[in-house]
């Protein structure tokens, strides 16, 4: 084809109906409404956006968006610890010739500063930004005379060229809540700061962190949604044209995962995007090994990611470059409305710990929900709850954050499957090709618990499925066969009455039957590994019992 048939070539336009038929076919009996899904937000997600669905969206929420964003630019602001003050001292101005932007460190009473570091911080702090938490020790800061930048805990100090009216959006993250909970959250204490102070005080002296997940595109329209959120709360104040407050994230800890530490790198490049896309204008990456303790290559990674964002994608080139998806103004729209009807509802509580306790209290319902859906592996933390590596162990000293972690009660169960070993066999019926994907489920499953089952030699008769039982010292087996198979040969394996209890794998209509002869249990999709693994766990340690006695 010819450069100028290209130009001239044009396509038709597709309209809605006809992508719904092509939909419907692939589906194979499915409904279109099989392809929603809802978030944690209780937003229902549509497989299509398109430009109707933007019918209903103000046409000002891009513009708001992007006006409240004095650049496109954003503060590489990697947080620099250390067991004394000569090794933060040092982190920090390594960190600042390699890219960081910013002094950023938490205050520790234990460290001692002598007066020769004291004075060079001072130094570096007159050159750069400062993101410092001074919660544990106020006085720190009365070293230093020209302070600039964001300041935690140090609400009741006057510094005229720094924030310190710190609004906490991660609070509720750590907790386990859904982004209208930390959005909700910010404007909540927003309130209370303007009621205690003033709208005006408020917009000079005030800054906000949000905590940034791995669900992309919610975390992407969760800080756009605040910048609409921001202009609201000061129409409400009279301010109709409030101005922005800096928005610092970090990345959250919530699916970082001692076991298989190196996925992490990619749940924190998914976030440390999806802050980049958001328009945050600072940010936080924790390495990927932070909970068993970081070290200077896995620092530079996590600094790395966004070194490579800004030079290498040139997001800092653009000003809210989500804007205008069908799909990310969608979401911001309906994260706004559902988070300022959350709001109102909220201000009617007399008192601001009434609303904290309701906030909190949604947080906690909102986490037991994901703890449910990863459980039952209706959503996947990879290396922990799927696809787990057998090999990979607890580290011997996990570091201890603010953050509820999605894998810790798995973690939990692997470090007490170590200290409690129970010797696992699948024991296979019929033809490998039949009983393959169950059993690999199995294994899958097992793995998952911190249990590494072994296989038996297929179709053993139960005389010599119980002697090999007995020369393996096996605890525990699961059967595994074809529907055919299991239907037929389990109640005979019970009637032998093996000397380990024995589970089936799969859902069957015999199975209360089963379990009247002796059946201890089934392993099967949809059931919660968490439950399971406690049962299992009961029994290798009642065997350790047994054992010691």
């Amino acid at each position: 084809m010819t450069l100028d048939k290209m130009r001239q070539t044009t396509f038709n336009k597709a309209t809605l109906d006809q992508w719904e038929q092509v939909a419907l076919k692939s589906l194979k009996g499915k409904t279109l409404e099989s392809l929603k899904t809802k978030t944690l937000e209780e937003i229902i997600l549509k497989p299509l956006y398109s430009i109707e669905d933007m019918a209903n969206i103000p046409a000002s929420q891009t513009t708001i968006i992007r006006k409240s964003k004095k650049s496109s630019e954003w503060l590489i602001a990697q947080m620099a610890e250390g067991s004394t003050s000569g090794a933060i001292l040092k982190e920090i101005k390594d960190s600042l010739s390699k890219g960081n932007d910013v002094v950023h460190y938490k205050v520790e009473k234990e460290h001692t500063w002598s007066a020769d570091q004291i004075e060079e911080l001072a130094t570096l702090l007159k050159d750069h930004t400062a993101i410092l938490d001074v919660t544990n020790d106020p006085t720190f800061l009365t070293h230093f005379t020209d302070l600039q930048g964001l300041i935690k805990g140090a609400e009741d100090l006057e510094l005229s060229n720094a924030r310190t009216y710190f609004l906490n959006g991660s609070c509720i993250h750590q907790a386990g809540g859904d982004a209208i909970s930390e959005l909700a959250s910010v404007l909540v204490q927003a309130d209370a700061l303007a009621q205690k102070t003033s709208v005006e005080n408020l917009v000079k002296k005030g800054f906000v962190q949000f905590s940034i997940e791995s669900n992309f595109f919610m975390e992407i329209a969760k800080i756009r949604a605040f910048r609409i959120l921001w202009q609201a709360f000061g129409q409400a104040y009279g301010n109709s044209d409030i101005p922005v407050i800096p928005i610092h994230t970090e990345i959250s800890l919530r699916s970082y995962s001692v076991l298989d530490a190196n996925v992490n790198i990619l749940r924190a490049g998914n976030s440390a995007l999806a802050a980049v896309l958001g328009g945050a204008d600072s940010l936080t990456t924790y390495p990927h090994d932070y909970l068993t303790g970081a070290t200077p290559t896995s620092k530079r990674i996590a600094r790395n990611m966004q070194l490579v964002l800004k030079e290498e994608t040139h997001t800092q080139r653009v000003v809210d470059a989500a804007g205008g998806s069908y799909y990310i103004e969608t979401l911001t729209n309906q994260l706004v409305e559902k988070t300022w009807k959350y709001f109102l509802t909220l201000m009617k509580e007399e008192t601001l710990e009434d609303r904290q306790a309701l906030l909190l209290e949604r947080a906690a319902a909102k986490w037991n929900e994901q703890i449910n859906a990863f459980s039952i592996r209706k959503k996947s933390l990879i290396g922990t709850n799927n696809y787990a590596n057998p090999d990979d162990v607890n580290g011997v000293s996990i570091k201890q954050t603010e953050y509820k972690r999605l894998a810790e009660p798995f973690e939990q169960l692997r470090k007490s499957f170590e200290d409690s070993p129970l010797n696992t066999a699948i024991i296979p019926y019929g033809i490998l090709k039949e009983y393959k994907a169950r059993m690999d489920f199995v294994k899958g499953y097992l793995i998952a618990l911190g249990i590494s089952p072994i296989v038996a030699p297929e179709n053993l008769k139960p005389f010599d499925l119980q002697k090999w039982i007995n020369e393996q010292n096996i605890d525990y087996i699961v059967f595994v066969g074809n529907d055919e198979q299991t239907a037929g040969l389990v109640p005979a394996l019970l009637n032998e009455k093996l000397s380990v209890p024995m589970d089936v794998a799969g859902k069957f209509e015999e199975y209360e039957d089963w379990l009247d002869s002796g059946l201890s249990g089934c392993i099967y999709a949809g059931q919660s590994l968490l439950e399971k693994g406690q049962q299992l766990l009961s029994l290798a340690k009642k065997e350790d019992l047994n054992d010691n006695a």
